[in-house]
C-alpha cells in the first residue's frame, strides 16, 4: 500500500487544476500571448424575401392577384336607397329568365331600414310569376318604379296560379311609371273564360277571341292605394272587390289615367250575401274614358256564375266616394249605373264635373243615371252624361 503525505496531496491537486487550466486554452507556440476569439455572427433580423415570381415584380408580392379579389357581398345601393334590379343579376335582354335577381332586389329594398325604392331601369326584362310580399321594414313599402318593358313567360305552364305579378300585405305601396315607359307585357294568346258571355241557348257569333282582365283590380285589406298615370285597355278597367267576403278596404286614390275600349271604367262590385265590412274614402278624378261600355258603375250583385242567391243583399257598406273629372265617350245605353245593397245603402257619393258622350246620337236610353237600390247622400254637380 501507498502511503501519501499531506504535502504530497496538495502538490498533486495543484498539478491536476494547471493541466484543467491549461487544456481550456488555444495553444499559441509561437506568439507571446493568445489572440482573441473573432465575435460570433449575429443572426439575420429577417430571411431573405422569396423570390416573386413574373410577371409580377417584387414591390406587389405583398398583394394577392387582381383576379383574387372577394366580391362584394351585397349589390351597391345609392345614398336614397335605391335597389336597381340590374345590380342583383336581372339582364335587359328581353331573353334572360330574371325572375330570382327581381326577388333579391324586392326582397332588399323591403328590408332597408329607410326610405328605398324598388326600381327597374329601361330595357326589356323576362319575368316569371313572381309575388312581391310584405310586410317590410317597419311596416312600410319600398315605392316601385318601372321605366322598362316586363315581359311574361310565353308558356303557360309556367304559371302555377292565375297570377303574374302580385303585391301582397303591403301599406303605403306606389307604383310609378309614366306614358311613354314601364309597360308590362303579357306576351299573347290567353285561355278563353270558362263561361263566355252570351247565353247558353243562343249561338254567339263574333265572339271577341282575346280578353282582357281587370287593368288594375284592388284587392281585400288595401289601405291607401295611389294609382296614377296608366293607360290600359281593352280589358275591365279599375275594378274594386273580386271574392266573397273581404277585408275592409280604405284610402283608394286613382287619378290622371286614361281608359279605352274596356267593358267598364271605374267598377265597385261586391256579392250577394257578403258578410258585413267596409270599403269608403275612395276617390277617382282626372280619367279619360274612350269608348267604355259601363263608366262608372257599383255592382252589389256581383255574381259571374250566376248561381248566386239572390235574396241575400250584400252587407258591405260603401261610403265616402268621390268621382270627379271624368271626360270621354261610352257605347251603352247608361253612363253611370248605380246597383246598391237593401240591407248596406250606399251612402255619401259625388259626382262632380262629369262629361261623358254618348257613341251613338238619337238612340234612346234607358237612363243617363241607371240606380236601383238604396243609395243616400247622392250628388251630381256640374255634371252632363
Amino acid at each position: 500500500m501507498m502511503a501519501f503525505s499531506l504535502r504530497n496531496i496538495v502538490a498533486f491537486l495543484a498539478l491536476f487544476h494547471a493541466s484543467i487550466v491549461v487544456a481550456t486554452l488555444p495553444s499559441c507556440q509561437t506568439c507571446g500571448s493568445p489572440e482573441p476569439s473573432p465575435p460570433a455572427p449575429e443572426p439575420e433580423a429577417f430571411p431573405p424575401e422569396p423570390e416573386v415570381p413574373e410577371p409580377y415584380p417584387p414591390e406587389l408580392a405583398p398583394y394577392p392577384e387582381p383576379d383574387q379579389s372577394p366580391e362584394p357581398s351585397e349589390a351597391p345601393i345609392d345614398d336614397d336607397g335605391v335597389f336597381d334590379v340590374t345590380n342583383y343579376g336581372a339582364v335587359a335582354d328581353g331573353g334572360t329568365e330574371c325572375s330570382s335577381a327581381f326577388s333579391a332586389a324586392w326582397h332588399a329594398a323591403c328590408d332597408y331600414p329607410g326610405n328605398s325604392t324598388f326600381y327597374i331601369p329601361e330595357g326589356t326584362f323576362l319575368v316569371g310569376p313572381i309575388s312581391f310580399r310584405g310586410p317590410c321594414y317597419n311596416d312600410r313599402s319600398p315605392n316601385v318604379e318601372i321605366r322598362g318593358t316586363l315581359f311574361a313567360l310565353s308558356s303557360l305552364s309556367s304559371f302555377k296560379s292565375s297570377y303574374w305579378i302580385s303585391f301582397k300585405n303591403l301599406q303605403g305601396l306606389t307604383l310609378i311609371g309614366g306614358p311613354e315607359y314601364g309597360k308590362l307585357d303579357g306576351q299573347g294568346a290567353v285561355e278563353a273564360w270558362k263561361e263566355p258571355s252570351c247565353e247558353k241557348s243562343a249561338r254567339c257569333k263574333k265572339l271577341i277571341t282575346v280578353i282582357g282582365d281587370d287593368c288594375v283590380s284592388i284587392g281585400p285589406g288595401s289601405k291607401n292605394v295611389s294609382v296614377s298615370n296608366i293607360r290600359c285597355g281593352p280589358g275591365h278597367g279599375i275594378s274594386l272587390g273580386k271574392y266573397k267576403n273581404e277585408k275592409d278596404v280604405v284610402g283608394i286614390n286613382v287619378r290622371n289615367c286614361t281608359i279605352n275600349g274596356t267593358e267598364n271604367g271605374i267598377r265597385m262590385k261586391t256579392w250577394p250575401g257578403d258578410r258585413p265590412s267596409n270599403a269608403y274614402n275612395m276617390t277617382f278624378e282626372d280619367i279619360v274614358m274612350v269608348n267604355v261600355s259601363n263608366p262608372i258603375i257599383i255592382d252589389q250583385e256581383y255574381c259571374p256564375s250566376h248561381k248566386c242567391k239572390s235574396n241575400e243583399p250584400s252587407m258591405v257598406k260603401l261610403k265616402d266616394i268621390f268621382i270627379k273629372n271624368i271626360n270621354g265617350t261610352y257605347s251603352t245605353k247608361s253612363a253611370v249605373i248605380f246597383l246598391c245593397s237593401s240591407e248596406a245603402p250606399c251612402e255619401n257619393v259625388q259626382l262632380v264635373n262629369i262629361n261623358l258622350n254618348y257613341l251613338v246620337p238619337n238612340s234612346p236610353r234607358q237612363g243617363r243615371l241607371n240606380i236601383k237600390g238604396f243609395l243616400n247622400g247622392l250628388q251630381v254637380i256640374n255634371s252632363r252624361f
